[in-house]
């Protein structure tokens, strides 16, 4: 996701809790040349990032390895700054029970309305949803949802005393 984002932002930040995985990134990285990307090793549940600071999150392909869903969207949530915008990518619900033993999946997939309570929950309005079944003929058997939220905090600054009118 860094490879495709990060060109569009003025600073990207991956994070994995996989030294491996992290290895990896951060040589995919190298090799394009993305000077605006970052790695970090991080628990999901205690993202190594500021508060309130990020424009989007991305969540790609991790919520159906996970015991506790929504305390992982609330730990994104609480890396947006007001306003931004968290992007969920996933698996709708499936009976491929295989991937719980070969790839340690915990969950087969989620509903619409699963997602959507648990970005409602993490205090973001849910402003869309996508389903990308596979094509046919091209050998893929499940479906990838995608649900977009924003963060319903808005910030009023003040304009500064110097650029303010007085009636």
């Amino acid at each position: 996701m860094l490879e495709i984002l990060a060109p569009l932002a003025t600073r990207a930040v991956g994070v994995d809790q996989s030294p491996q995985m992290l290895s990896v990134a951060r040589a995919r990285i190298e090799r394009i040349g993305l000077r605006n990307a970052q790695l970090r090793q991080g628990d999901i549940y205690a993202l190594p990032v500021e508060p309130d600071f990020y424009d989007l999150v991305v969540m790609h392909q991790v919520l159906h390895y996970l015991d506790d869903p929504l305390r992982a969207i609330r730990e994104a949530t609480r890396a947006l700054r007001p306003g931004g915008r968290l992007v969920i990518v996933d698996f709708a619900p499936h009976e491929e029970e295989s991937l719980r033993s070969v790839h340690a999946h915990r969950r087969l997939g989620f509903t619409a309305e699963e997602v959507a309570g648990y970005m409602t929950a993490a205090g973001l309005e849910v402003s869309m949803r996508r389903d990308l079944a596979p094509e046919p003929g091209e050998g893929g058997k499940l479906t990838v949802s995608l649900w977009l939220g924003r963060d319903r905090r808005v910030i009023a600054d003040p304009l500064p005393l110097t650029a303010r009118e007085v009636a």
